[in-house]
């Protein structure tokens, strides 16, 4: 389907030349002089190492993929691949390192996540906006006469390391933003 440029947005799968890309940034650029645009970095679906910034005039059309995203639960990964279970049909689908890429530090066995697919290719993992984890190693809080609230490292179970309020201690629960890796709150 032909979308105007103007409305490509973050996020988007566009097909450029017969590949598929991921718009990871994009810009609305209006020079003084000359034609408006829209400035973008691509980022290679099926190839994640293929990256691309393209510049569209922004009366070009460009190509939106629609893609089917189906449920699947994470069962394991033997190191090079991750697999996941369909919960309607139960087949294993089998997704490449390359395709999951720094994703895998969310992946939490017996979990659901979003797989995007294209021409039944999986081609994307979604991750929900955040998720929880248990804090495995937090250091000793160090009691300062300050009336802010500082940041400090503490480990989580699937071993990433976030920068946590010092009020959070070994055993809490915290939610992480997918996005950013950051610390949103501690669960009750």
């Amino acid at each position: 389907m032909g979308l105007v440029a103007t409305n490509i947005r973050v996020g988007m799968i566009l097909e450029l030349d017969g590949e598929l890309y991921k718009v990871s940034k994009m810009e609305h650029v209006t020079p003084g002089k000359g034609v408006a645009c829209v400035q973008t970095k691509l980022k290679g679906v099926l190839n994640q190492k293929k990256n691309l910034e393209k510049r569209f005039r922004s009366n070009d059309k460009v190509n939106q993929v629609d893609l089917i995203e189906k449920h699947c639960q994470y069962l394991y990964s033997d190191g090079t691949h991750f697999f996941f279970m369909d919960p309607d049909t139960f087949e294993q689908l089998e997704l490449s390192q390359e395709l999951v890429g720094e994703k895998n530090v969310f992946l939490v066995e017996e979990t659901a996540y979003a797989i995007l697919f294209y021409n039944e290719n999986p081609v994307d993992l979604n991750l929900p906006q955040s998720l929880t984890f248990k804090v495995s190693f937090a250091p000793p809080e160090v009691k300062k006469a300050t009336a802010s609230a500082s940041l400090r490292p503490v480990t989580l179970e699937n071993d990433m390391v976030v920068q946590a309020p010092a009020f959070i201690k070994e055993g809490d629960t915290i939610k992480i933003n997918t996005d950013t890796k950051e610390y949103i709150e501690r669960v009750r």
